[in-house]
């Protein structure tokens, strides 16, 4: 299969490339120079000196970025730095349209999300839950775990209504980020502050009926010494999905202050608002489950011997054990067969018997949604001397989200209902953030050595406030409520109402129940000086230090960087006015180290060989082995939670390569290779949840009695991963061969790709079903590849743009997105869902007329061009052809 998508994109490319390729030899040649672009601060007049830490380049260009401070903490040249970064320019994103976390990375190897669900995917349920499934945006099979603004830690969601570029810094970086960030990082640098006048404004609307409006205006309020800039954006966003209206408010002024040439101060207020309704996840396919119920097999139906039944079930008996009760189902397999039997192994997603069918929204129309946050950022630059540059930056950062939802189903029952009632997902939480950090960079040239020096200090102070929804029986909340049953669903009550209209859900007869009747935020229905919400503060601390000295003409550069980070938390119980009602956990300062080193030789003009190695270490503090289950009773003690602390989590990287500038810049790109590996991430231990006595009579417990599928499990047991391990190539060109024509090609392959873990002990026990379903985790999960990880990717975009004639300014733009299969979420040991790669296109033109004499570029954007049902992410079906028609005005 994997063959096969890239075999067919490989194909689509050299097809696509050569005609475009051919028409740009056969175009009018002239010298290609560099593109200042609108916010290149050489265009300023009043700058004497550039500073260390800022990114632009005179050699910069549409598609091209020389620079970087992702990694050593101060600009420096890509080509110089010995691991691989590229960087996502302004004009690549609107050129392909591209906006959010998702707009990134669409034309990215290597890197992976969800594109499939509201706010374009920069979270899964729009930033608004505790867990808002970072795990599924990866990079080299690696979580991103952190992303940076400016070079700060980001607590608010990934948006690009101010963005000048995104620095892709894959993995690890461990020190000048901190702690094992394996995967990598992201970090976006926005738009500044200009001393000359520029104004735009846009508007765009798709074929989902979505408009977005935006102004952005910048300027001298007092020349050479006081700029401004305003971004303002209002957006009515809607997908391809039932349910999925959205609107969006952004508002960011900035002011920037030069007293004089050498001190530059920087200050800025961002406010953002989202809010909707919620989009759940697609229905994944159970096709072995189903086919037990249909036809189960004489082993199954002979279970019934060997339990309180004392004969085997009937057809009929057994239909009704398994039809809604997937663990029953599993636990007679084990049994049976003495092997652990995946839901869907081999299979993706389905449409079910949901009236719309891909196009359902599994939260349905009643999950409302908020996400906003304000910022306050301040920058200033101190050009001491020649030799010696001073950088704070600082910012405060506030996020409120509140999530209500009821359930997330993502199966159909073989008895063809749809289990509602087994989720409980509201969620409210606020986030304060207080981040800051001075760096000093030395600059000097001592005896034949460029050396430069970076010493660094960060404090982070983050508060957090987290209220889960609480339950109102359906009893209740569904009072007065009735509905007829299903046919479609067996042993169906002819009348349902309370629990049953949830249990015996059809979403082909039924319309979504409202089950905002269902729950209340705690906080709402707890009285003062009961427990409703729970509190946590954290500090963390870093010094650090980086150093790039070159010499040889600068043909030879040594990096190297060491961090120390600490970091305490403690964690509180509080009541609905945020008074303490108890101490729930307290955890010491711990302090962890990383480092890294690395080489670049240049043996001769553009071309140098690089590599690197990377080592970093996370404390674990507030994380446990076993925890108390959401929504339940609170069993677990804090002397339990101690003896069963998370081991630290340990990152380490490999890379060599080479990057290359060739042909005056016409040819830019990187080939590498890296090896990374993350020890010790934490999973949920399904084993020890399902046994633990405290989860006796719930819907996790094996051997449950009928009428609990309702019931809250009280304990959740965690356990770690021996290893993820990712092992490959990438591949990253920019090819401009005229001034008419540019490629932009990203390519990984991975040729290894899996998680370990430690093959079970049984001598501790006598248990056979314990000893059957562990060793069935370990050989289920073993081996199996990263969540959301395919082997291999293929990005290539292409422009061709018009400089001479009738159709000057005329551009056409043709992309490809190829990845080949992968497995959604493989940590958990319950699901075996493959996700079958894809080969999809993207398109676009543009064009700019001069009404008034002023420029309105006009660009459409077609995306999936030829309509094809995939899923980049795992979780959800991927948007069809969508168009978008865009129109900006300069002035």
């Amino acid at each position: 299969m994997k063959t096969h998508h890239l075999r067919q994109s490989l194909l689509c490319a050299l097809a696509l490339a050569m005609p475009a390729a051919s028409a740009a030899l056969r175009a009018q040649q002239a010298p290609s120079s560099p593109a200042s672009g609108p916010d290149d601060p050489a265009a300023s007049d009043d700058i004497v000196r550039l500073s260390v830490f800022e990114v632009t380049s005179a050699k910069d260009s549409p598609y091209v970025a020389d620079k970087s401070v992702a990694t050593t903490g101060f600009a420096a040249d890509l080509a110089k730095i010995p691991l691989s970064i590229n960087v996502v320019t302004e004009q690549f994103l609107l050129d392909t349209g591209g906006v959010g976390f998702n707009g990134i990375i669409e034309y990215q190897a290597g890197v992976s999300a969800d594109l499939g669900t509201l706010d374009n995917g920069s979270r899964t349920i729009a930033n608004t839950t505790v867990n808002a499934e970072a795990p599924l945006m990866r990079m080299r099979g690696q979580e991103i775990n952190v992303n940076q603004r400016n070079g700060l830690p980001l607590v608010a969601g990934f948006s690009t209504e101010n963005a000048n570029r995104v620095e892709i810094a894959r993995g690890p970086m461990s020190v000048f980020i901190g702690g094992s960030t394996t995967g990598g990082v992201l970090n976006l640098v926005t738009h500044k502050p200009l001393f000359k006048w520029q104004h735009t404004v846009t508007a765009s609307i798709d074929s989902n009926d979505s408009f977005t409006a935006k102004i952005d205006s910048t300027g001298p309020l007092v020349p050479r010494k006081l700029a401004y800039r305003l971004i303002a954006q209002y957006s009515d966003d809607n997908t391809w999905r039932d349910y999925s209206d959205g609107t969006l408010k952004f508002v960011n002024p900035q002011l920037l202050w030069r007293p004089f040439s050498k001190l530059s101060v920087r200050g800025e207020y961002v406010f953002r608002e989202r809010k909707g309704n919620a989009v759940g996840y697609a229905q994944m396919a159970t096709r072995q489950y189903q086919n037990d119920f249909d036809n189960p097999s004489q082993a199954l139906l002979d279970t019934g011997i060997n339990r309180p039944l004392g004969r085997a079930y009937t057809v009929e008996e057994y239909r009704a054990r398994i039809g809604r009760d997937w663990t029953a189902w599993r636990t007679d397999n084990v049994d049976a067969y003495g092997k652990w039997v995946s839901l869907g192994d081999g299979e993706w997603f389905t449409p079910g018997s949901w009236k719309s069918g891909t196009k359902a929204n599994h939260f349905g129309p009643h999950s409302p949604y908020t996400a906003n946050y304000d910022i306050f950022e301040t920058e200033a630059n101190l050009m001491a001397t020649d030799w010696l540059e001073v950088r704070f930056v600082g910012r405060w950062a506030n996020t409120k989200a509140d999530s209500f939802m009821f359930a997330s189903p993502l199966r159909q029952n073989p008895d063809g209902s749809v289990s509602l009632a087994a989720f409980n997902n509201s969620n409210r939480r606020e986030e304060e953030a207080l981040n800051g950090k001075i760096e000093t960079v030395f600059t000097k040239e001592l005896l034949g050595i460029n050396h430069h020096l970076l010493l660094g200090g960060e404090k982070n102070r983050n508060e957090a406030w987290n209220v889960a929804g609480g339950w109102i029986s359906a009893a209740t909340g569904f009072a007065g409520l009735s509905v007829a049953g299903s046919p479609n669903v067996f042993n169906s009550p002819a009348t349902l109402t309370g629990a049953n209209i949830l249990n015996y859900f059809d979403p082909a007869v039924h319309d979504y129940p409202d089950f905002t009747l269902l729950q209340r935020y705690k906080t709402d229905v707890t009285p003062a000086g009961t427990y409703s919400q729970d509190y946590t503060r954290r500090y963390t601390d870093a010094v650090y230090f980086g150093y790039s000295g070159s010499f040889w003409k600068d043909r030879i550069t040594l990096f190297t960087g060491y961090r120390n980070n600490t970091s305490k938390s403690t964690s509180w119980q509080l009541d609905r006015d945020r008074d303490v009602v108890r101490l729930s956990t307290t955890n010491p300062k711990t302090s962890t180290q990383s480092w890294t080193f690395g080489i670049v030789i240049e043996p001769f003009p553009g071309l140098n060989i690089y590599a690197s190695k990377n080592v970093g270490n996370d404390g674990t503090a507030g994380q446990y082995l076993i925890n108390n289950y959401a929504g339940g009773t609170n069993p677990v003690t804090q002397e339990e939670r101690e003896a069963n602390r998370a081991p630290e989590i340990e990152g380490h990287g490999e890379e060599v390569g080479v990057k290359m500038e060739f042909f005056n810049r016409k040819l830019i790109g990187r080939l590498g290779y890296f090896s990374v590996f993350k020890k010790n991430t934490v999973v949920i231990d399904g084993t020890k949840t399902e046994n633990d006595p405290r989860n006796q009579g719930t819907w996790v417990d094996p051997l449950r009695p009928p009428g609990s599928e309702n019931v809250t499990p009280n304990v959740q047991w965690n356990t770690t991963l021996d290893g993820n391990k990712a092992e490959g190539f990438e591949l990253g060109l920019t090819w401009q061969p005229v001034r008419n024509y540019s490629l932009s090609l990203e390519a990984s392959h991975l040729i290894k790709n899996e998680i370990t873990l430690a093959k079970p002990i049984f001598n501790t026990t006598t248990d056979a079903y314990l000893k059957t379903t562990a060793y069935g985790e370990w050989f289920i999960r073993n081996g199996r590849p990263l969540p959301n990880t395919p082997d291999d990717t293929l990005k290539i975009w292409q422009k061709y743009q018009f400089t001479d004639g009738a159709m000057k300014s005329l551009w056409f733009g043709l992309g490809i997105k190829a990845q080949s299969n992968f497995m959604p979420n493989s940590t958990t040991a319950s699901w075996g869902t493959v996700v079958p790669g894809y080969t999809v296109l993207d398109a676009a033109a543009g064009y700019t007329i001069r009404p008034f004499n002023k420029p309105v570029s006009l660009q459409l954007n077609v995306y999936n061009l030829t309509d094809k049902l995939y899923s980049s992410g795992g979780r959800s079906y991927s948007p069809p052809l969508t168009v978008m028609f865009q129109a900006a005005l300069s002035l």
